[in-house]
């Protein structure tokens, strides 16, 4: 086990290109389904795009648990500590599990009235309802990823996860055509591949963990009510945002977006899928890295190496933010029409990649400084911060698509405008250093 973390700008690029192609890679699942079931038509992208929020909300849950795991992991693996480490890993697997079971009996009995309130009909809802339901059926190995996932990243073995996204996301690759196709299962082949690929990397991670690392995940004992409260507590407030964010998009859906045109939704899911599927795992893979290496430097008492990586990792992300503003402005016209041979989605694709373009920075920005909070198990005003700032889209959104009637891009420029608020927020609170104060406070530094 390792103690400080060196955190010069070489490390956080060390640790977050496996990272971000770990994140790139899990995104593919989007991306591939997105991709294959245009052969089915307009009505299964445009439910591929609804399933996307769910299926974020689905995460969101899973999330109460295995955001808890990358503190109480890092921390442990900076003080030297492996069987804290191993304590925190078992019970947020078990806790994940539990989660899982709940939300796959619910989520599968409850489907078609979701679709409803969503403001789904017709096709549209049917196909949704039945790629939702395989998702439900096969939640369980879904739900353990995130938890496998957080511990590498916890660990500073960025490389294993990737390593595992290739293998999975290669798999998935494979299957989805065939399950979709050659099998007859139709959007729900989508689905059921990406199950499938996600029971073999778990199964080779699990089986790293403890043959490689030496983790012990043999239960000892009854389950430790008092460490399960420390996970959820920790996990909580970026499980709640999650969800605030899936949530919001799902009234913006039943509100704003069933009032548009199915191209305007096909091109949501489009342009979510391809392009932020592909944005977001770099932010992330970067604000993550950054995230291991504050925890880790504060569980070995380290504040200097601590600010050292806020610093470090906020140059970086705020250099990829602004390469992708670049790419989503002229990418766009390029690789929309690679996903639909519909010109009207093809044309609302283009609004959104572009109008989001003028985001792409302060998304950076935001996710950068939100990890670093999470790194150091600073995470109440996560919650306060995402939450507020994604439920004020859902007027916004209303008054300038329906109200002032720009349509798609009126939602569109409602997410940036949210989006540049909570970047300067949570850059605000780590400036305010209550995240340090705290650690000093709890003896900790």
């Amino acid at each position: 086990m390792s103690g400080r973390a060196p955190a010069a700008m070489r490390d956080v690029v060390r640790l977050a290109w496996p990272a971000i192609a770990s994140f790139v890679l899990n995104n593919g699942y989007r991306i591939n389904d997105q991709y294959w079931v245009q052969g089915l038509g307009p009505n299964a992208q445009a439910a591929i795009a609804a399933s996307t929020f769910l299926l974020i909300t689905n995460f969101g849950l899973i999330y109460l648990a295995a955001g808890g795991a990358l503190p109480l992991v890092a921390h442990a693996t900076g003080a030297r500590d492996p069987e804290s480490r191993d304590r925190a890993v078992r019970h947020a697997l078990l806790a994940c599990v539990a989660i899982a079971v709940v939300i796959g009996a619910a989520g599968y009995a409850a489907m078609p009235a979701i679709a409803s309130v969503m403001g789904l009909g017709g096709a549209e809802a049917t196909e949704t309802v039945a790629y939702m339901r395989a998702i439900y059926l096969g939640i369980l190995p879904l739900a353990v990823a995130p938890v496998v996932d957080n511990v590498f990243i916890a660990m500073g073995e960025t490389r294993v996860t990737t390593a595992l996204q290739v293998c999975a996301v290669l798999t998935n690759l494979l299957l989805n055509p065939l399950f979709i196709y050659v099998a007859g299962l139709g959007i729900a082949g989508a689905a059921w591949a990406t199950v499938a690929s996600r029971v073999l990397s778990v199964s080779i991670g699990l089986a790293l963990l403890h043959g490689r690392f030496g983790v012990s995940l043999r239960p000892r004992g009854l389950p430790v009510p008092r460490l399960m409260r420390t996970i959820v507590a920790k996990g909580a407030p970026l499980g709640a945002s999650i969800l605030f964010y899936a949530a919001v998009y799902q009234v913006l859906f039943a509100v704003v977006l069933a009032r548009l045109s199915t191209e305007v939704r096909a091109g949501l899911g489009i342009g979510f899928n391809a392009f932020e599927s592909i944005s977001f795992p770099f932010f992330l893979g970067v604000a993550l890295a950054g995230s291991s290496l504050v925890g880790r430097n504060l569980g070995a008492r380290d504040e200097a190496g601590a600010l050292l990586a806020v610093r470090n990792v906020r140059r970086l992300g705020h250099a990829t933010g602004l390469a992708f503003s670049l790419l989503f402005w002229f990418g766009g016209p390029v690789v929309a029409p690679l996903y639909s041979g519909d010109p009207l989605v093809v044309r609302e694709t283009i609004v959104y990649v572009q109008v989001l373009a003028f985001s792409q920075f302060f998304v950076a920005m935001e996710t950068v400084n939100e990890k670093v909070l999470q790194g150091a198990g600073y995470t109440r005003p996560i919650f306060r911060i995402s939450s507020l700032g994604n439920v004020l889209r859902i007027p916004i959104a209303y008054l300038l698509a329906i109200t002032a009637g720009l349509g798609g891009a009126g939602v569109w420029w409602a997410i940036n405008v949210t989006t540049w608020w909570k970047a300067a927020l949570f850059r605000r609170e780590v400036e305010r250093g209550e995240w340090l104060r705290e650690h000093r406070s709890a003896g900790l530094l």
